[in-house]
C-alpha cells in the first residue's frame, strides 16, 4: 500500500529550515494530523530538539516531551502520523532507522543536503522494507482535506 502525505508548503520550509538549523547534528520533528485510508493529513509539525549522543549521525527526543505531545495530539483528535529528521547521508531510511520504523510505523521523512539543496523522501515500511510515500506538497493546511 503507498501512502500519500498531505504537507502545507510553510511546514515542510519549517522542516527545512529547522534542519540547515541543526547542521552538522541531524534534526528531527514529530509530525500530527489524522490517516484516513492512504492519506496522511498533517495539521501539526513539532520541532525537537536531538538529544543523542551521537546528533552528527542519529537522533533521540525527550521521553518526557514527547509523552506530553502525544497527550496534547490525542486530546485535539490528532495522533503522530510521522517523524523528521536529517541525514549526513542521502535521503532514504538507514539501518537503524528500518529498525526504529518497525517500533514507530507511522511515515518517515528523511531530509538530506548531500546535493547542495534539501531534498526530502517519505518512507513507510511495507512489510521487509521501506515504500517511498507520495507527497502533495498544499499551498496552506487550509488546503488539506
Amino acid at each position: 500500500m503507498q501512502y500519500e502525505l498531505q504537507i502545507s508548503s510553510t511546514d515542510l520550509t519549517r522542516l527545512q529550515d529547522h534542519a540547515e538549523r541543526m547542521l552538522p547534528d541531524e534534526a528531527v520533528a514529530l509530525l500530527f494530523g489524522t490517516i484516513s485510508g492512504i492519506s496522511v493529513h498533517l495539521t501539526r509539525v513539532e520541532l525537537m530538539e536531538n538529544t543523542s549522543t551521537t546528533a552528527h549521525t542519529s537522533f533521540s527526543v525527550s521521553p518526557e516531551v514527547e509523552y506530553t505531545l502525544l497527550v496534547e495530539a490525542e486530546k485535539r483528535g490528532e495522533s503522530l502520523v510521522g517523524i523528521f529528521h536529517s541525514h549526513p547521508a542521502p535521503p532514504r531510511p538507514s539501518q537503524s532507522d528500518l529498525r526504529n520504523m518497525r517500533f514507530n510505523p507511522v511515515v518517515w521523512l528523511v531530509a538530506s543536503k548531500l546535493a547542495g539543496s534539501w531534498i526530502i523522501k517519505g518512507y513507510a515500511l511495507e512489510g521487509n522494507g521501506p515504500v517511498e510515500v507520495v507527497m502533495h506538497v498544499v499551498k496552506s493546511r487550509d488546503s488539506i482535506p
